[in-house]
């Protein structure tokens, strides 16, 4: 790469630093003492997952294994939401909200350098490929996500493995196993899926979906079909038809799509801005948000806004500029797949085609979440990431040469900074929330000071994503990183059905799970004798129960059963904590 080409990665590096600055304010003045999100939501785990394993590695016992939750029994972390690049990123930062934090910035910044640099593949117009990295780097989709799910933020490894996949592989017409062109191109594509894979399984199921759609579109020479004669529209609409019959009846047979089509997208979703959105969020688009149009109102799962510029250039490229297009005959540079992948991705947010709530159709996509395995992608919606990286990419291939045909250089810089100026507006978030180290409740300070290894917070419980028992809230992860102390619950990815059944066979944990639940169930407590077996499994050093529960049947049961075993209470805040004398 040129020297000159260098300097401008390094320009849009620093561009998409500051931006991520501004987009996650106030951020950056709390940068190692708080970290994005809301209380009791996901947010809390990445900062857990960063400490357990630095704390594993340190030990050097297995990473993906932990005896902090669902004590005494421990849990396996293979099939958790446990974003090990972030952990390796902790290992030497060795502090964890630091260690999110960075990873953050990093993922933002070069999924923006990346995204700018794919599209400078076909595009000269640099502000325009600027403005390709802020639409993917920045979407509304992400920026939705980032108090909530940091997984689905670490997106830089995409841009940079479409680059050299299309580097890597030449394809010919008819054939679907490509030729090699430059194997450490290969390499690097299988080093981009290894820290892909490390980071969050929807991007990576993104490589692979973009990866094979690749192959298909010359081995089923989708370039070459002539969309003016009528066979290949009667083909089309056969295909639709079959599909979607196929589909109707395997949902009547009763084969489980894994919630596919529950959580797939709505039209709307593309074109209600976003509650974060600081001037496009009305109380009315916030009221059709939380409608029932929805199969989960509110849910941020709905969001897959790209605003309005981006989609109306889209339209003008579609109806206008086809012929300007530097995509259409572009062999050497691998872009003739990319308007065909940018429809793949829209086709794989909507497996069920619903418009303002209404099924109209199921898209042949909609196939895979009857697929074993395929079907763990189950909020289809998040595939927007790459939709939001490949369609700037062939919009601004066809806006570019046209610009230049029409307008002289100073105009053409002038309508691209608007354009750049317009889409910054639209994306602008309003202020994000923070969770503080000093949010930590005194009474959790407390207890890291107290003798023994486990500590009993009321509410307690287990959740998994697909089942619960009791309550777990979200915020004993963070606050297990201050009081390093082991928990019975857990808020952990695919627990096995024996584990929830465990919570159900000690009689102390059942009553305690019943009343924190159903305070007026009538129970026969447990003996002294089933008590004292539950301390000895148990052996906490500590209860603490939440505000909302002091003077609850849970918390009366405590104070009848828990003095005679040595426990005493005392209030610290709001909270109160049964300790150990």
């Amino acid at each position: 790469m040129k020297p000159l080409r260098w300097r401008e990665l390094l320009l849009s590096l620093l561009f998409y630093a500051v931006l991520f600055v501004l987009f996650s304010w106030p951020l950056a003045a709390h940068f190692s003492t708080a970290y994005l999100g809301r209380p009791g939501n996901d947010a809390n785990q990445y900062v857990w997952n960063a400490y357990n394993f630095h704390r594993q590695v340190l030990a050097g016992h297995n990473p993906f294994f932990t005896d902090l939750l669902l004590y005494p029994r421990g849990t396996s972390l293979v099939m958790h939401t446990y974003t090990p690049v972030i952990g390796l990123l902790n290992v030497p930062l060795g502090h964890e909200i630091l260690a999110v934090n960075v990873a953050l910035l990093l993922s933002f910044t070069l999924s923006g350098v990346g995204a700018y640099r794919l599209c400078r593949r076909w595009v000269d117009n640099p502000v325009l490929c600027l403005l390709a990295g802020v639409l993917f780097a920045f979407s509304g989709y992400k920026l939705a996500h980032l108090p909530d799910h940091y997984h689905l933020l670490l997106t830089a490894p995409a841009p940079f493995y479409l680059y050299a996949f299309l580097e890597a592989f030449r394809f010919r017409e008819g054939r679907f196993v490509p030729q090699v062109r430059r194997w450490g191109q290969v390499g690097l594509c299988a080093a981009l899926g290894i820290i892909t894979l490390l980071s969050d399984y929807y991007t990576l199921f993104g490589l692979l979906y973009f990866s094979l759609g690749y192959a298909l579109y010359y081995r089923l020479r989708l370039g070459s079909i002539n969309w003016r004669r009528p066979r290949p529209w009667i083909i089309l609409v056969v295909v639709l038809v079959v599909c979607h019959i196929g589909s109707r009846m395997l949902k009547l047979a009763g084969v489980p799509d894994n919630s596919g089509f529950w959580w797939g997208g709505d039209l709307a979703g593309y074109l209600l801005p976003p509650p974060h959105s600081r001037w496009l969020s009305t109380a009315a688009t916030e009221r059709l948000l939380n409608s029932g149009m929805f199969n989960a109102p509110g849910s941020v799962e709905n969001i897959m806004f790209l605003g309005y510029v981006l989609p109306l250039l889209a339209l003008f490229t579609l109806v206008g500029l086809r012929g300007y297009s530097v995509l259409r005959h572009d062999e050497d540079r691998g872009g003739r797949a990319l308007p065909w992948l940018a429809l793949l991705f829209f086709m794989l947010t909507l497996p069920a085609v619903r418009v303002f709530g209404k099924e109209v159709l199921r898209l042949p996509t909609g196939l895979l979440h009857y697929v074993p395995f395929f079907n763990n992608i189950r909020c289809p919606t998040r595939h927007v990431a790459y939709l939001s990286l490949l369609l700037p990419i062939v919009v601004f291939a066809a806006l570019d040469p046209w610009l230049r045909a029409r307008l002289r250089p100073a105009a053409r810089l002038g309508v691209s900074v608007g354009l750049l100026g317009l889409v910054l507006l639209e994306l602008q978030p309003k202020a994000q929330p923070l969770l503080k180290l000093a949010d930590v409740p005194a009474a959790y300070l407390a207890a890291a000071q107290l003798p023994g290894d486990v500590l009993f917070p009321v509410p307690f419980g287990l959740l998994d994503g697909y089942r619960k028992v009791g309550q777990m809230d979200g915020d004993d992860l963070f606050y297990q990183t201050r009081h390093h102390k082991k928990l019975p619950g857990a808020y952990i990815s695919r627990v096995p059905a024996e584990v929830f059944a465990s919570f159900d066979q000690d009689s102390v944990m059942h009553t305690l799970l019943t009343l924190q639940e159903h305070p007026d169930t009538t129970l026969q407590h447990p003996s002294a004798a089933a008590v004292r077996e539950f301390l000895r499994v148990y052996h906490p050093a500590a209860f603490i129960v939440a505000p909302q529960f002091r003077g609850s049947a849970v918390h009366r049961y405590l104070q009848e059963a828990m003095p005679a075993q040595g426990y005493r209470e005392e209030q610290i805040g709001e909270y109160v904590l049964l300790r150990k004398m």
